[in-house]
């Protein structure tokens, strides 16, 4: 795989070179003077450049911009805060069984037992980032107590479905280090917490 990348990358950067010494050639045979065709050459380069990078840098400013406003973990209620304020109540829940999942792939929620559900939303931002949002809901209130927002690019790691997922310089798959996603796990263990709470039935 790491030679198939290196070739393609020798390949392009030989085009780019070619494209920008055809547009300096090009000058030079109508005799423009040397200004004019290294604006020619630029123009060269360009044609071939922008389309592999013209949304290079927007894009990963705008992931960036948005992780850093809205994404994240937000912990309205702990389970633990949830008990104290409904006495009685966790040990009379169990969870679903088997899962039963609720919508279609871009909106829908999983029951995690009869007071709670995991509500998941997919939405598309400028540029094609992709939002995911996760939220624990209270089935009974509509009462959020966790939420846990999420940005990518959207581009799939292991499929080429679009031009564009061939740019795998401009994958971002998280707000988070992929190695590393501490509030990712925090959340995944506060939805099991929740779904937990009364037990097996």
């Amino acid at each position: 795989m790491a030679l198939v990348v290196l070739s393609f990358i020798f390949l392009y950067v030989a085009v780019l070179i070619g494209a920008a010494v055809i547009g300096y050639q090009w000058g030079k045979r109508r005799g423009w003077s040397t200004r004019r065709r290294w604006s020619a050459a630029a123009v060269g380069f360009l044609i071939i450049f922008l389309p592999m990078f013209w949304d290079w840098l927007p894009t990963v400013w705008l992931h960036s911009y948005y992780c850093e406003k809205y994404g994240g973990l937000t912990v309205y209620k702990t389970p633990e805060q949830w008990k104290k304020e409904n006495p009685g109540v966790a040990e009379s829940l169990a969870r679903q069984e088997p899962p039963l999942q609720v919508g279609r792939s871009e909106k829908y929620y999983r029951v995690l037992n009869q007071r709670f559900r995991l509500e998941l939303e997919a939405n598309e931002k400028p540029l094609w980032l992709r939002e995911d949002h996760e939220r624990v809901v209270d089935s009974k209130t509509g009462e959020i107590l966790v939420r846990y927002v999420e940005f990518s690019t959207g581009q799939p790691g292991s499929s080429v479905d679009h031009f564009r997922d061939v740019k795998i310089w401009m994958r971002r798959e998280s707000c988070e280090p992929v190695e590393n996603r501490v509030r990712r796990k925090k959340f995944g263990m506060l939805v099991q917490q929740f779904e937990n709470l009364g037990g097996e039935k």
